[in-house]
Formats: C-alpha cells, structure tokens, sequence
C-alpha cells in the first residue's frame, strides 16, 4: 500500500489505544506520607501522639489531644535524582521542583456538659502524594526496536482479506502505518526501520502532579484519658504524564544508496522488493520519536476513625481506620509518532491537530487501612512511637458504566497483588527551646514485600523545631526517599529496565498556637 505523507503527527482518537489498568489502581493506593515539617521528621508516627494538625489525615483522634487552638503552614522543595538501566547502559537525571507540604488550623473548647473534656475541630490540607519525577532509560539494541513491537502487534491484530490493516490500534502500530514506519508487501507487514539493526534507543518519563487530602475533622476527649475523632476526607488529585521514546540510526546502518535514476544499493539485512519500487527516494530510515500523553484529575471521598487511649503519663495506644476511598477521574490522553527519513531528517513535514485526543471518565475504589500506634512521652523530654498500617491492595478497583471495560484489569488486580504493611518509627528530644527529630518511614510493596524489594520506599528524616514562649513554632525537615523497580518496555518483547528511584526533600512549617 503505497502512501505519500513522509512524516505525519496523528493524535489517537480510539478509546482503547489507551487504557487504564492495575497501575492507575495502585498509583493512588500506594500513597506516600506528608504533612508539616515535625510530622514528616518523625516518620510519620502520629498516631498515638497527636497534638499536630496533619493527624486529621491519619488518625484523626490525635486532634483531641489539643487544648488550644493552632494554625499552620509548611512548603519546601524536593530534588530527584533517578537512574535507569537498560541494556547495561546507566542514565541519570536530576530535577528539582517546589512542593506544597500542609495547611491547616483547630480550634479546642470545653465541652459544655464536662469542663474536663474538650471538643475539637480542625480542617487540614495535606500533601500525601507528589509526582513530580523524571526518569531516563537509555542504550543500543539491535533486537528490541519499538518498530520491532509495532512489527508484532500489526501482524496479531491484521484482518483477513484485502486490507490487512483494517484492526490496526490507531495510536500506536496504526501510527507507524501512517508514517512509513510500517508498510505492507505480499500479505505481510515490514518495517522501514531494519530490526536487525542497532539503533539508539532513549525512553525519557516526566510526571508531575500531586494529591492533597483535605480533611474537616472532629474529635473529642473525654477527661484527658481517651480521645476520639473522625474525619472527611475529600483528596485532589492530578496528575500528568509524558513517556518519550527515541529511536535513531546514529550508526548509519541503514542505507538506500542511489547509483543513478535506476539503479540503487540498500544496506537493510532482508532483500524486502517494495524498496525498489517505492522507497529509493527516502534514503533509508533515521529516526523516530514516540509519544504518549496522559492528564488525569479527580475528586474522591472517605471517612477516617480514630481513637487514643492515655494508658498512664507514660504511654499511649491508639487505633485507626480509613474507609475505601472512592475517586472520580477525568482522563486526557494523546498518542503520537514523528518518524524522518535520510532524505529529509531535518525538516519534516508535520501534521498535528490539537483537538484531536481521548477523553474518559471513570472511577477508582481504593483499599481501606487499618494501623495501630503506640506512643511513649517520657514526660516533657521525650518522645518516642512507632506505628503499623495495613493496606490490603488486592481490593482496589477501577469502575465504570459499562462493566467488561475493566475485568480484566480488576482481575489482574485480584490475583497479582497482596496485603502491603507500612511502619513508621519517630522520636523526638526536647532540648527546650529547641526540637530535635529522627524518623523512619517504610512503606511496603503492593506485592506483599516489606522493607526491601521491588516498589518498597524507604524514607529516612530528621529534623530540627523552635518553640518560643509567645506560642510561635518554626521548624525544619530534610528526608531522603529510596525505591527501584522493573520496567518493561513494551508488550511483545521482554525488554526491561532497571529503575532506581532517590528523592531528597527539604520542607519548613511555621505555626501559631492561640
């Protein structure tokens, strides 16, 4: 089939060229851990200790533990510094970006009936996600093209009879037969980029975004002795992805030599006819440039339990639980494909309408959790707690209208994943005015694994507070984020990537106790 466009841009307009799976499920399951700078250095371990305005995001039972009111702001930066492999090659990429951390306020009053107990309210708005994040994978290979995927794809999906590429999926093997990337001859697809040859290949992913959960909270404690608080949570989410994938002949190893107006040589493996025909005038493939596009943005809705129980002036224990989280989502979605031939590398010739693209709605249940915490306070001095969250991720779930658009992934989702454990340990010594903090955060894999292995994130802090006597608090964290995992590729080819995630984050909140 003969088509004369050299370089063509085509957004994917068929729904199923992109689609949500397992991974989208899990991005907003697995969440992360923030809030004001005291929180994050102690690892997050609150839920026995209370007295912070992030709790309404944990274990809303801590706010009881207020006598007065509070109000407080915390924001910083986060530097990442990830490294890819991939075909025994190292890339790395830094990138430093702001970040919002929290906000929020209470406010404590006696209650009417018991001048002993208190009610509290509080609204927070906390960071629990940050996408921000860059990654880069890239090396040679002469066996595990994008072409050489399109390749597959093409020949599973081709219909029968006259045109074979009547089922193509338009936003991906579908774009190469629109850019010459993939042609056909006697029945059969081939590619214009040799597959037996070795190109270039770079894959570059930038997301960004965040989830901020905000939270109006209510707690009550009775007599000093047991607290206990609920909260609606209502987080935002977006989040925006750009996969790049790059492919070049930077070798030269494919060549369509023109001798004179009838005669020419090619340096392509397989002696394919239609190059004598059709494609002496193109010179031979030099590069490509893959893209896929993805925006979402949603709403969800949940509901925290809570409650602490002062055992004595030592110790405390507390318990929480959080409702499955129910999200809305909005997803924006684009595929394209810019393919150049030696002909005409530099220049060439472009269509793309911005109007063109995906759009769909759906909905995600996320897991519920379940922790329990302890706290010991060594009167005025110290501090000292750790804190066990369970998540059960094989009970996530995408839902939408029509119920065969997700069974697929929903049952991947049921027999791959596992019961995942978070621990979070902090302590913190008052060197009175000064606070000073350590913590540790681990939140464990999806797959079951705690601690080390792939998809666990590891967060080591600390951190430093000031505390004046007029009721004014500023304080510091610094933390460092570690994680890796395997990334494949593509779909017909076992090509995979070794991805190591590193994180460094700085962050100050001040406050105002009144």
């Amino acid at each position: 089939m003969i088509r004369f466009k050299l370089t063509l841009i085509l957004s994917s307009l068929a729904l199923f060229s992109f689609s949500q799976n397992d991974l989208d499920a899990m991005r907003y399951s697995h969440t992360g851990f923030g809030g004001s700078a005291r929180f994050v250095s102690m690892g997050g371990a609150f839920g026995a200790v209370g007295a912070d305005v992030t709790v309404g995001a944990y274990n809303p039972a801590g706010l009881g533990v207020y006598r007065k009111g509070e109000i407080s702001f915390g924001a910083g930066f986060k530097a990442t510094s990830n490294v890819g492999e991939m075909y025994k090659t190292v890339s790395s990429v830094f990138d430093l970006n702001p970040t919002f951390n929290n906000f929020g306020f209470t406010l404590a009053f006696n209650a009417a009936s018991d001048q002993d107990s208190r009610n509290v309210i509080g609204f927070s708005n906390t960071q629990t996600q940050n996408f921000n994040n860059s990654t880069r994978m890239s090396g040679y290979t002469n066996s595990s093209s994008i072409a050489k995927d399109m390749l597959n794809e093409a020949e599973q999906n081709k219909s029968k009879g006259v045109d074979i590429t009547k089922n193509l999926i338009y936003g991906y093997e579908g774009l190469a037969f629109n850019t010459l990337l993939l042609d056909t001859v006697n029945g059969k697809f081939f590619s214009m980029l040799d597959v037996k040859r070795t190109v270039k290949q770079t894959r570059d992913i930038k997301t960004s975004g965040r989830v901020n959960d905000l939270n109006f909270s209510y707690a009550y404690a009775y007599k000093d002795k047991f607290y206990f608080g609920a909260s609606l949570g209502v987080p935002q989410v977006k989040y925006e992805s750009t996969i790049t994938h790059t492919e070049a002949d930077n070798l030269d190893s494919m060549q369509i030599k023109l001798i004179n107006d009838s005669t020419f040589s090619h340096t392509y493996v397989d002696d394919i006819p239609i190059l004598r025909s059709y494609y002496d005038d193109k010179l031979g493939f030099n590069s490509l440039d893959y893209t896929e596009y993805f925006k979402t943005t949603g709403s969800g809705i949940n509901l925290k339990l809570g409650a602490i129980i002062r055992v004595n002036d030592l110790l405390r224990v507390g318990m929480y639980y959080h409702t499955p989280t129910l999200y809305r989502f909005k997803d924006t979605y684009y595929n394209s494909l810019s393919v150049s031939y030696d002909a005409n590398p530099k220049n060439p010739e472009v269509l793309q309408d911005p109007e063109l693209g995906g759009i769909f709605n759906y909905r995600i249940i996320t897991p519920g959790k379940v922790s329990a915490n302890v706290a010991f306070i060594i009167q005025k001095l110290a501090v000292l707690a750790v804190d066990y969250e369970f998540v059960n991720y094989k009970s996530a779930r995408l839902v939408s209208d029509d119920i065969s658009d997700f069974e697929n992934a929903n049952s991947v989702i049921k027999s791959s994943y596992k019961g995942g454990h978070n621990v979070r340990v902090g302590g913190e010594l008052n060197l009175n005015p000064v606070m000073l903090r350590l913590g540790y955060n681990m939140q464990g894999s999806p797959f079951g694994k705690a601690f080390v292995g792939d998809y666990v994130r590891n967060t080591f802090s600390g951190g430093i507070g000031y505390r004046t006597q007029k009721k004014f608090y500023f304080d510091l964290v610094v933390y460092h984020t570690l994680s890796s995992e395997n990334y494949y590729l593509f779909s017909t080819l076992d090509t995979q990537a070794r991805l190591n995630y590193s994180s460094t984050s700085f962050a100050a909140t001040i406050g105002f106790k009144f």
